[in-house]
């Protein structure tokens, strides 16, 4: 059985059971014992993300989860577990899942998880062990050391730099959730290395778009190279009650009846006024249209649309500053 669309890597993990630790810490006067586990995770550097490696012994749908997987693996421990691979974990290169490989889901070390047996992970990323290249995914760091302080990434001409959608990076990395494929690293501490591919994760891509208190279907939000949030125009524009089209006589995107858009151009039309530039273009993507989330607020004039606790919100209710 086979499942498509997830990224090459080979993948080490150590993992530390902080419930069994006692650790020492030196004061200034005494020399004090630190028992709770809480303590000493502010005292360790710890991994954004957790994770977990198997082989994948069965690949079911989730019931009722549109393009969900629920992959069932077991550790070299024996231990078992459900890595969920949804439509929003990051999946690279189009390899394949199937039953007898070795994959490791990554999750973030402090999801809410369900407690049961086996453990069930929500995988942020997958990967395929391979002996190619390594896998490293965590936040990384203004001297782009990962947050666990294992690895720092020297990056180099011959690195690619990629969006999770697919696109060309340009902007910082510093700071940023990111997939990081590598080859040789130093044996120092933090290992360092010269990356061949960095993929920065999208927070934006995790957001719900809630347009008027309901949450909308569709294509999702994502930031561009530049850093700007991208929202996916007909859904957004449609759940507001405006009608979307194409005008073949201008090649302009029509929305109701006095706004325009073209792709490519920061030139916004609002009932014939002057055109409204917004910083960031129209752009194309999966062959749907995405706008610049203050589109909504300076072109459409909505009240508002902002990102609030995790979602992108639009709507025209009494106006947020």
């Amino acid at each position: 059985m086979k499942f498509k669309k997830v990224f090459a890597g080979f993948l080490s993990v150590s993992i530390l059971s902080l419930s069994t630790i006692t650790a020492f810490a030196a004061g200034p006067e005494d020399l004090r014992i630190i028992s709770d586990a809480e303590q000493i995770k502010e005292i360790l550097p710890q991994s954004y993300f957790n994770s977990f490696t198997g082989v994948v012994k069965k690949i079911t749908d989730r019931e009722g989860v549109k393009g969900s997987k629920m992959i069932y693996v077991i550790n070299e421990e024996g231990l078992e577990a459900n890595i969920i691979v949804s439509d929003d974990t990051y999946i690279v290169n189009n390899a394949e899942i199937m039953t007898g490989a070795v994959i490791t889901g990554f999750y973030e070390a402090n999801a809410p998880m369900i407690m049961i047996y086996p453990a069930q992970y929500n995988a942020k990323v997958v990967a395929v062990q391979s002996q190619a290249e390594n896998v490293k995914v965590d936040i990384f760091g203004k001297d782009l050391v990962s947050a666990d302080n294992t690895l720092k990434l020297n990056i180099s001409d011959a690195t690619e730099i990629i969006s999770q959608t697919g696109k060309s990076f340009k902007g910082d990395l510093a700071g940023g959730k990111l997939v990081v494929l590598y080859g040789p690293s130093t044996r120092s501490i933090p290992a360092q290395t010269n990356p061949i591919k960095v993929i920065v994760l999208d927070d934006a891509a995790d957001m719900d778009i809630i347009v008027d208190n309901k949450k909308i279907d569709g294509p999702r939000a994502y930031t561009n190279e530049q850093g700007t949030i991208m929202v996916p125009l007909r859904a957004a524009a449609e759940a507001l009650g405006f009608e979307v089209a194409w005008d073949g006589e201008s090649k302009s995107i029509m929305v109701g009846k006095g706004i325009s858009l073209k792709i490519g151009q920061d030139n916004y039309i609002y009932m014939k006024t002057a055109p409204i530039q917004l910083g960031t273009a129209p752009e194309a993507f999966e062959g749907r249209t995405f706008v610049p989330l203050n589109f909504f607020r300076e072109v459409m004039r909505m009240n508002n649309a902002y990102v609030f606790e995790g979602q992108i919100v639009i709507d025209n209710g009494e106006k947020m500053e």
